[in-house]
This record gives structure tokens, sequence and C-alpha cells, in this order.
């Protein structure tokens, strides 16, 4: 069972939020909450919406995995997903199938 750690999840909301330049104040405007809020989230002391989340995750380039386990996912999964998530639905599908083809098949 996975349990969550407020303060580690802030923690490294706060390192990335600084990695990349930014100031508490750019990244509460664009989620739409308090001052008081973020900050309180960056510290430990409150957990956040599903939606700030995802909306966090998005504005620090960070899986919502990443932010609230600490865990990075690999390289070549990464890199898979990234891809994926550019092609249109119509490409989505045809990749599904062939997958789908190639793991219900039988070759080695």
């Amino acid at each position: 069972m996975v349990t969550l750690d407020l303060v580690a999840i802030g923690e490294r909301i706060r390192n990335r939020r600084i990695e990349l330049g930014y100031t508490q104040q750019y990244v509460y405007d664009l989620l739409d909450v308090s001052h008081n809020h973020y900050s309180r989230i960056e510290n430990g002391h409150v957990g956040m919406s599903f939606e700030t989340l995802l909306q966090l995750g998005e504005i620090l380039d960070l899986t919502a995995d990443y932010i609230l386990t600490g865990r990075i996912c690999q390289q070549d999964s990464c890199k898979f997903i990234t891809a994926y998530n550019k092609l249109t639905p119509k490409q989505k599908t045809y990749i599904e199938k062939h997958i789908l083809l190639f793991t219900e098949s039988k070759l080695n």
C-alpha cells in the first residue's frame, strides 16, 4: 500500500518549480488557487484536488505518479507515452489494434 507523504510531495513540487525558474505566484496564478493554499501544498500541510494535481503536472511537466510517489517511469515507457499522446485519435486506434494483435499472437 502506498502512503502519501505530503511533505515529500511538497518538496518535489517546490524543487521542480525552482528548477524551472518559476515563482510561487506564477504557479498559483496558473492554478487559480490562493497564495496561502499553494504555499501550504509546497510546505506539506495540505493535499490537493485531482484537478489541481493534473494542472500542476502540466505546469511543471511532471507526472502525477512522480508528484505523489517520487517514482519515475522507465525511459522506454516515457518515450512511448509521450509519442502516443501526440497522435490523432485515428492514429491511436490504429496503434492500439496492432498492439492487441501482437499481444494475442504466438510470435516469439
